[in-house]
C-alpha cells in the first residue's frame, strides 16, 4: 500500500483519480479547500483540508503527512477572464496554486523521498498534472502561461531527480473525461524508469497513451500534442 497525496482532490480529474487508488487499495491523501461535496469516505482515505494558494503554510503543512510515496499534482485555478481585465488578486492565486504550490510540494516531499530505499530502482514519483495549454496557450493567459511553467518545472526537476529515483512526470489532457485522465495517471504511477508521452486528444475518449523506454536520469520527459 502506497501513501498517496493528490491534490485538488474533491472534483475533477483528482477526484476521479482518488476513487480509483482507493479502490486499487493505496492509502490516499486528498487534498482540497472544500469537502462539502466528497462522498469518499473508505477507510484508506484521509482529508487533507488546505488552501494551496497559502503557499507559505505548505512546509508545515507537509511535515504532518506521513512518508509520501506519490505526489500527485493536480489542483489548478482557471478563471476564464480576459487578459485585459484580469484582477489581480486572481492572477497572483492562479500562479499560487498552479505554479508555486507544486513546486513547494515538491521541494518539501521529494527529499524525504530521496532518502528512503530504492525499489527496482525507484524510490519515489510525481506526477504533475498540466494541460495542452501549455503548449497551444488558452484564453485565460495565465492558465495557459501556469501549464507551460508546470511542463517546464517538469523537465528541469526530472532532471534533477530522475537520477536520484524519483520518476516525475507530466500528463497533458485535453478537453477529455476525467475518468481517461484518471487511469492515464494511475498507469504513469506503475512506470518503471520510462519516460512518459502523453498524446491528449479533443474529443471524449480515452487518450492514447505511448510509453518510451529510457534511463532513470531521462525520466519525466512530458510530451503531448493534440492529435
Amino acid at each position: 500500500m502506497k501513501n498517496i497525496l493528490v491534490t485538488g482532490a474533491t472534483r475533477g480529474i483528482g477526484y476521479a483519480t482518488a476513487k480509483r487508488l482507493l479502490a486499487r487499495g493505496e492509502r490516499v491523501f486528498a487534498l482540497g479547500r472544500d469537502f462539502s461535496a466528497f462522498d469518499l469516505d473508505a477507510e484508506n482515505c484521509q482529508r487533507v483540508s488546505f488552501d494551496l494558494r497559502n503557499t507559505d503554510a505548505i512546509g508545515m503543512m507537509c511535515e504532518q503527512l506521513p512518508a509520501i510515496d506519490v505526489l500527485i499534482n493536480n489542483a489548478a485555478m482557471l478563471t476564464s477572464q480576459s487578459f485585459e481585465q484580469y484582477e489581480p488578486k486572481d492572477r497572483r492565486d492562479v500562479i499560487a496554486t498552479n505554479i508555486e504550490a507544486p513546486a513547494e510540494l515538491i521541494r518539501c516531499l521529494v527529499p524525504k523521498m530521496v532518502a528512503r530505499p530504492r525499489v527496482e530502482g525507484i524510490c519515489g514519483r510525481v506526477i504533475n498534472i498540466a494541460s495542452v495549454a501549455g503548449f497551444g496557450g488558452h484564453p485565460d493567459v495565465w492558465y495557459g502561461a501556469s501549464k507551460g511553467a508546470i511542463l517546464n518545472m517538469t523537465k528541469s526537476l526530472a532532471k534533477l531527480y530522475g537520477p536520484q529515483g524519483v520518476m516525475i512526470n507530466a500528463v497533458a489532457p485535453g478537453p477529455v473525461s476525467v475518468n481517461d485522465v484518471a487511469l492515464i495517471v494511475l498507469g504513469a504511477i506503475s512506470l518503471s524508469n520510462v519516460a512518459l508521452m502523453v498524446v491528449s486528444i479533443a474529443t471524449p475518449v480515452a487518450p492514447q497513451v505511448a510509453v518510451a523506454a529510457a534511463p532513470p536520469a531521462a525520466s519525466g520527459a512530458p510530451l503531448s500534442a493534440p492529435a
